[in-house]
């Protein structure tokens, strides 16, 4: 969403008077005829010079140039895209911004994000409040690999037309919608590069079972280890290891299995640490259930 805000920035009216000023700062920044990265915001006035960067890198990409300086012509290119104020023309560089890697992929977050914000410029404030819930249908339909991205190409002629978001009134118009179009994802053919795409969409809950796993195999083998050198294992042989290291994996995934539901506590660390960077908290009920199958087995 902070793409295509961002974008809001400069209204259409501004367009033609802004260059004038633009083009004087062109000149005072600009070095032997070209502006540099670091240099563009400051350029056309935008304060976010993080935010300023990303525009810079998506122009470049949208106008397939290459390289950290551009001459004044590509910058009165760049302002002519930056000063159109159409949704399409806004849509366009928020792909080329989510799209950092050029592989033509989006995530569910980024289709919540683009979908809330076309149904916003639309007035369509029904499908602005199940946004999540479409994003999560599209992800279903258009990603049935469950790869954990679809492509670009396809959310994008998608939201073309907004008549087809005004027809919209329930997760069954949606799910319609989307089967009546072909806008199945073109698999990959290369495993590596499957797996590369899962982890880069999905390393937060990767890590996040990874370790779960760890801990649990850790337990277990502590107290299998433990109980194997007691007089007891000469008794009763793996039987009392086995079901002592269950035991150990139990007691933890049974206070673990509490966490995830806690909402006041979850809410707060991720309000007020940055643990939220690394842990996928929205996925807690999906974790929750995940102990559960756990305590089962």
């Amino acid at each position: 969403m902070h793409a295509l805000n961002g974008l809001m920035f400069i209204s259409r009216a501004e367009g033609t008077v802004g260059w004038e000023a633009v083009e004087r700062r062109f000149h005072e920044l600009a070095e032997n005829g070209l502006l540099h990265r670091s240099k563009f915001g400051e350029c056309i006035g935008m304060k976010e010079v993080v935010f300023a960067g990303e525009l810079f890198d998506a122009l470049l990409r949208r106008s397939n140039i290459s390289g950290d300086n551009i001459d004044k012509a590509e910058l009165l290119k760049f302002w002519d895209q930056i000063t159109d104020t159409s949704f399409n023309g806004r849509l366009q560089t928020f792909f080329h911004m989510v799209d950092a890697d050029a592989d033509g992929r989006m995530s569910e977050e980024k289709v919540r994000q683009t979908i809330t914000q076309r149904a916003s410029e639309n007035k369509l404030s029904k499908i602005t409040e199940q946004a999540e819930e479409y994003a999560r249908l599209i992800m279903e339909e258009l990603d049935p690999d469950k790869l954990g991205y679809i492509e670009v190409r396809n959310l994008e002629r998608l939201l073309e037309d907004p008549s087809q978001l005004v027809s919209i009134g329930t997760a069954k118009d949606m799910r319609q919608m989307l089967r009546s179009q072909s806008l199945r994802p073109t698999p990959e053919p290369n495993p590596l590069r499957r797996t590369q795409y899962f982890l880069e969409d999905n390393w937060r809950r990767v890590w996040v079972v990874l370790l779960w796993l760890s801990i649990c195999v850790g337990l277990f083998a502590w107290k299998f280890a433990q109980y194997r050198r007691r007089y007891v294992f000469q008794v009763m042989g793996y039987c009392v290891c086995v079901a002592k290291g269950g035991a150990e994996t139990l007691k933890f995934n049974m206070a673990l299995i509490l966490l995830p539901v806690c909402r006041n506590t979850i809410t707060w660390i991720r309000n007020h640490t940055g643990v939220g960077r690394v842990v996928p908290f929205d996925d807690n009920i999906s974790f929750h259930m995940v102990v559960a199958a756990g305590i089962a087995v």
